[in-house]
């Protein structure tokens, strides 16, 4: 069970007490996919704060030392990288006395972590109080909490928990909630690991069952050879006999049997002759090597269910060990399982570029993320932006409600929708502009192509002063 609103209220309460003026060093990934750490200085300590996000042990809390790092870090830490890094804690607050909690920095904005199971999220509010990024894209029904829109609280809820704590308010209460959870998160790995080994070994069966299944059937036309060889023998012996055009020949085998040999009427039986007789050499070499793969195959299945039987009661150094033979094995099945985790973080189909008025700008990345970026990332009455006739990106800037694009807005989106198109570099483009509700997808289109209605143009004259304005460096890119 994940702390409840009570338990997140004690440490947020520590936090203020302990934290604020503290100063952001580091924002770390670590290994585990569903938590991020932020490295903070206060006078004579270093503290790490963790924040988790897993439907079954959302929390916050202070840990002992530095995690281990993620191969590659969560692109919402690369975005607390970028604006974090340095800023002052100036409070920390629980919201509504329910799981979410602001950290409130100097100046730099604010972030927000709701800690409520399976729709935990964490967002970084800049100080224009709109959402820059998330943990994961948004996972409320009820709001749309995406970048570039207002963030908005979770209602309150009627019903306050007032279960007690499971953890005694002082001093030590971070360190027993994360002994109480690493203790918990140990029995779930062991789990989870015992879960991906038996679907490994279960896959790698089911590969050897069907190999064993495709050999037979080889092994079976590879005992064709000899029948194929007399066959050939025979059209060589009555060669005087066959006419091309003939679908088969009677003759007397070596044996004295009375026979029938299927000919190919559309060649002449030398071709006939020589096609049988490469056929019975081809499956006569192969026969060695079928019966040799076929009993490699038969003792690793044997091995394969002797593993299957030991994993239920395996450890879980058994169990890596089980899990390293198999990837040894069946190379693929590693990526596989990777896959099947969903442990990689969701990529964005866009750039997200600051422009004038506080506004930000979304640029599709190639063909395929303009559909993602236009048909399931934009607002209806977002601003939506592309060079016409020409191939490139499409621009999309998040409007309010009734809310106009001043001609600064429009000019600098109009200026990435020409540098992130087949148009860069050229003095004078025309761009094509309109509400995003105003561009259609049609059924069967290529990727990227869209049917705009109401559309206006605007010609550009580059601007090379605010075109490096908007890309150097080019800021916040997600």
């Amino acid at each position: 069970m994940s702390l409840t609103a009570g338990e997140i209220g004690l440490v947020a309460a520590r936090w203020q007490d302990d934290l604020v003026g503290g100063i952001i060093r580091s924002a770390l990934s670590p290994a585990e996919s569903d938590r991020l750490v932020l490295e903070l200085r206060t006078p004579g300590s270093n503290h790490y704060l963790q924040f988790v996000t897993d439907r079954f042990s959302s929390r916050i809390g202070r840990i002992a030392r530095k995690p281990r790092s993620a191969p590659r870090p969560h692109p919402f830490v690369m975005l607390l990288r970028g604006h974090a890094i340095g800023a002052v804690i100036g409070a920390v607050r629980q919201i509504n006395d329910d799981r979410v909690v602001a950290i409130d920095f100097h100046t730099r904005g604010t972030l927000i972590c709701e800690l409520t199971s399976r729709h935990g999220n964490m967002f970084w509010i800049g100080p224009d109080g709109l959402i820059a990024g998330s943990f994961y894209s948004n996972r409320s029904h009820k709001r749309a909490l995406v970048p570039g829109k207002s963030y908005v609280e979770p209602l309150r809820r009627a019903n306050t928990d007032t279960r007690p704590s499971r953890f005694e308010d002082d001093a030590d209460i971070e360190r027993r909630i994360e002994d109480y959870y690493l203790d918990r998160e140990s029995d779930a790995a062991l789990e989870k690991k015992r879960r991906v080994v038996t679907r490994m070994a279960r896959t790698a069966r089911r590969r050897l069952k069907r190999l064993l299944g495709n050999l037979d059937e080889d092994r079976a036309r590879a005992q064709e050879a000899d029948a194929l060889r007399g066959r050939a023998f025979l059209i060589q012996a009555n060669l005087g006999r066959v006419q091309r055009g003939d679908s088969q020949i009677e003759a007397t085998d070596f044996e004295g049997n009375e026979v029938v040999v299927p000919l190919d009427p559309s060649i002449d039986a030398v071709s006939n002759m020589e096609r049988l007789f490469k056929r019975s050499k081809r499956l006569g070499r192969a026969t060695p090597r079928i019966r040799e793969r076929h009993e490699e195959a038969t003792g690793q299945l044997a091995q394969i269910d002797l593993l299957v039987e030991r994993i239920l009661g395996g450890t879980e150094d058994l169990l890596d060990e089980m899990q390293r033979d198999l990837e040894k094995r069946f190379p693929d099945l590693a990526a596989r399982e990777a896959k099947k985790s969903g442990a990689a973080p969701e990529r964005l189909p866009y750039r997200t570029v600051h422009i004038v008025a506080g506004k930000i700008a979304r640029v599709g990345r190639s063909a395929a993320d303009n559909d993602a970026l236009t048909l399931r990332h934009a607002a209806p009455n977002d601003l939506w932006l592309h060079v016409r006739g020409r191939v490139g990106s499409h621009v999309v800037v998040p409007m309010g409600r009734g809310e106009d694009p001043t001609p600064d807005v429009l000019v600098d989106a109009a200026h990435l929708a020409v540098h992130f198109s087949q148009a860069k570099g050229e003095d004078d483009v025309e761009v094509t502009y309109t509400r995003r509700k105003y561009v259609r997808k049609p059924r069967g289109a290529a990727p990227g192509a869209v049917i705009v209605t109401r559309e206006k143009t605007l010609m550009l004259r580059l601007d090379e002063a605010r075109l490096k304005r908007l890309l150097d460096p080019i800021p916040a890119f997600q």
